[in-house]
């Protein structure tokens, strides 16, 4: 550890501590406030506002829990592992008076130890680091034993230094901010085109339904017993943003992907379409599958441009609004297969669904090609982090020489 550095605590870090608190319906205290909750947390530590709960506590409830800037809210409580420890900076909230829900914790950083952000910094790579496991608590709720995370062992730099840190990552972080704007840009750019194109057909262009076109089928209904080994049950939560995500799937015994398959065999080139949930995501499977499929939606083509334009109207504005009109549900929303088969798709002939393919993947292309980059340089910029929170690494004196010129 390099000189100046000192041994010290999570906790070492704060100075002020306490649990949030949810309150009563408007009108029914003293005093109407907005409550910051969970949801308004990010994946990349931003707090999202104005908050979208408002509640009715006393004064003095909101006089030990207003939240000020450089506050860090900790995640305590949730139904997903994942989520305990996580931790959002509070930024300037202007002019408004605001608290946090009973789910979250306020951490006030102790500005004579630490800049705010640098301690926010420690929190986030813990959680990131997956320390905050050992410290849940619970079965179906995870309730992270904060008292005892704040025990956890740190190495705390002096504040010229931790402000070199805080420098250094925010350089970053502002570099794949504006990463960020440029896919957001070339995304937004990418629905217009689509919307322009499926918008500009001739006389030949007609709607079917899609059991007129392909084959629909669903997954099964039942909940086989998952296995240490096996194939894959992929499910609508599985069918994110244009992808597949076979690692969060649980497996199943082969006999039991034999059985489904029996009545819903996925192949190449076919869709999957999410059925319950956040209905409407939809991927083509380009490669040969190897799982199985529960309450997903089948889309059986095997000629790759229909099915890619179908994947890309489905996706479209206009796919979306035929969509959202035929779900069902209040509490789960959902979408019957019967419903599924006659979703009316605007149909081109093959050349204009050719152009429409050829003109999307162009976009998907350089889209993914900015999300690789932005990708490592997420992946960069924890590395950067641990190391420098070790003690073992120094920022080169020209980095200084940088910032000053900037």
């Amino acid at each position: 550890m390099r000189d100046g550095w000192v041994d010290a605590t999570l906790g070492d870090l704060i100075s002020y501590s306490i649990g949030g608190i949810w309150g009563d319906d408007p009108g029914n205290s003293e005093i109407d406030v907005p409550v910051y909750r969970q949801t308004e947390f990010n994946d990349s530590g931003r707090l999202t506002t104005p908050a979208d709960a408002f509640r009715s506590i006393t004064e003095s409830q909101l006089k030990s829990r207003t939240l000020l800037y450089g506050d860090i809210l900790i995640q305590k409580s949730a139904g997903t592992p994942t989520l305990p420890g996580r931790v959002v900076m509070v930024p300037d909230l202007k002019n408004e008076v605001a608290t946090f829900s009973n789910f979250l914790n306020l951490l006030r950083p102790d500005q004579t130890k630490c800049i705010p952000r640098f301690a926010f910094l420690y929190f986030w790579f813990k959680h990131q680091a997956g320390r905050a496991y050992e410290f849940q608590r619970g079965t179906n709720i995870k309730n992270l034993d904060l008292p005892n995370y704040l025990e956890e062992t740190i190495f705390l730099p002096p504040l010229h230094e931790q402000k070199r840190i805080v420098d250094l990552i925010s350089s970053v972080d502002s570099y794949i901010e504006a990463l960020q704007q440029q896919l957001d840009s070339a995304k937004k750019s990418r629905n217009a085109v689509l919307h322009e194109l499926l918008t500009a057909g001739g006389d030949d262009w007609e709607y079917k339904t899609l059991s007129d076109i392909c084959e629909v089928r669903d997954g099964t209904h039942d909940s086989p017993k998952p296995s240490h080994e096996g194939f894959a049950l992929v499910t609508s939560k599985n069918i994110k943003d244009g992808k597949l995500d076979l690692e969060s799937a649980y497996l199943i015994s082969p006999q039991d992907y034999i059985e489904i398959n029996k009545r819903s065999k996925v192949e190449q080139f076919n869709l999957l379409i999410s059925m319950i949930g956040t209905i409407g995501e939809v991927i083509v499977i380009e490669d040969k599958p190897n799982f199985a499929i529960k309450n997903v939606g089948l889309l059986k083509s095997t000629e790759p441009i229909l099915s890619r334009y179908l994947c890309h109207y489905l996706g479209s504005q206009l796919g979306k609004n035929a969509i959202s009109l035929s779900v069902s549900g209040s509490t789960q929303k959902f979408i019957s297969l019967g419903k599924l088969r006659g979703l009316p798709v605007l149909y081109p002939p093959r050349e204009n669904q050719k152009a429409i393919v050829e003109a999307m993947s162009l976009f998907d292309q350089q889209i993914s090609k900015n999300l690789e980059v932005a990708a490592r340089i997420k992946n960069l910029r924890s590395s950067m982090l641990s190391d420098l929170l070790s003690g073992e690494h120094q920022i080169p004196s020209s980095y200084d020489k940088v910032m000053g010129a900037a």
